[in-house]
């Protein structure tokens, strides 16, 4: 899909003095951040804002220090931090403008109209914001699972992200959790001299083989069908208890078991969900709400950053598109509509044609 009308912000503009932004993007992930460059580079005025104090998602707060090897264009890989610092860089270039540690509460329709645009209100913790269009791309995932029993030493020898290079090298870590991202921990761990002992509460981890297998081959222990049932500190030492009442002494613990949904948010938004709780969307990543998008985790089945990144530039575009074109995407909605009847009914009329076979 060509696109002939990209411009480039004025450096100078007065972004305080806006009454209103083209479009707000929730998140500061690799779907939002990729969304901001999108239609900065076309000229709307951009507004991301993010719930955390950083940019980034999930690279940045899960696995900054893991080298990402599966995105084209890093031969040798990039890890989750340098990869949001060079995405953030680039839209801060682009003059996207972000606002941080702010937490999406509503979108609400408002009775202004802006260019043939009903303007929505963007209902956040700490203010409001009307825009145009609205990109949702804060992830299905918001918050790490808590481990109740650890969580309740309150100590910082507990981490629910995988932390730096420095906090666990040549120490004994216990991770707890049996999927990739617990496997990840392990493999960083062993990785940098420390000893790995991964904790799974089922048979079976539920992670990559290939992780499994280097867990193993590096020296790393993995206790199957096995929990922590208590903790206490020892000295400056943790002391877990497990299910099979081996007391394990570590140096620290890495907690991985998943994380709370955003689905109380997205019912708030009075938007379509799907069965899992994630946001129904169409054929152009707009929501049962007009001017509402959504991408990457929010919905999507396929968790990698560079299907978040092609999302976000998509769902940018389309928004774009309904912003310098009002009804485009409608018209293109029904010329779908119209080739997809038309197939049906070719469908139907070679069924009906078609002879139906006798047995001899």
């Amino acid at each position: 899909m060509a696109d002939f009308k990209v411009t480039r912000l004025d450096a100078d503009l007065d972004f305080d003095s806006l009454t209103y932004w083209d479009v707000v993007i929730i998140g500061a992930g690799p779907a939002g951040l990729a969304a901001s460059l999108t239609t900065a580079h076309r000229g709307l005025t951009t507004l991301v804002i993010e719930a955390k104090d950083r940019p980034g998602g999930q690279p940045q707060f899960l696995y900054s220090d893991k080298r990402i090897v599966d995105i084209p264009g890093f031969p040798d890989g990039v890890t989750g931090e340098d990869l949001s610092d060079r995405t953030y860089r680039q839209a801060v270039d682009a003059l996207v403008q972000f606002r941080f540690q702010e937490e999406l509460t509503e979108i609400n329709e408002t009775d202004q109209i802006e260019n043939e645009d009903q303007l929505k209100e963007v209902v956040t913790s700490q203010g409001s914001y009307l825009c145009r269009k609205v990109i949702i791309a804060c992830g299905l995932l918001h918050f790490p699972r808590k481990h109740p029993v650890l969580d309740s030493l309150q100590s910082n020898k507990v981490y629910y992200k995988i932390p730096k290079i420095g906090d666990y090298e040549n120490q004994r870590i216990a991770i707890i959790g049996g999927g990739d991202s617990a496997l990840d921990a392990a493999v960083m761990v062993l990785e940098r001299g420390g000893l790995a002992e991964v904790i799974v509460r089922e048979e079976t981890p539920v992670g990559k083989d290939d992780s499994l297998q280097r867990i193993k081959d590096s020296g790393g222990i993995i206790h199957t069908s096995t929990e922590v049932t208590s903790a206490e500190f020892s000295g400056d030492h943790l002391a877990l208890t497990l299910s099979d009442s081996q007391i394990l002494p570590c140096d620290g613990a890495i907690v991985q078991i998943g994380f709370l949904s955003a689905k109380d948010t997205f019912e708030r938004l009075n938007v379509r969900l799907n069965d899992d709780g994630s946001i129904a969307i169409d054929a152009y990543f707009e929501t049962s709400r007009r001017g509402i998008f959504a991408i990457g985790d929010v919905h999507g089945d396929i968790k990698l950053i560079t299907v978040a990144w092609a999302e976000g530039i998509q769902a940018a575009i389309y928004a774009f598109k309904e912003i310098t074109s009002p009804y485009w995407l409608n018209e293109k909605r029904l010329r779908d509509n119209k080739i997809t009847m038309i197939g049906e009914k070719i469908t139907q009329a070679a069924a009906a044609q078609k002879p139906s076979r006798k047995r001899p």
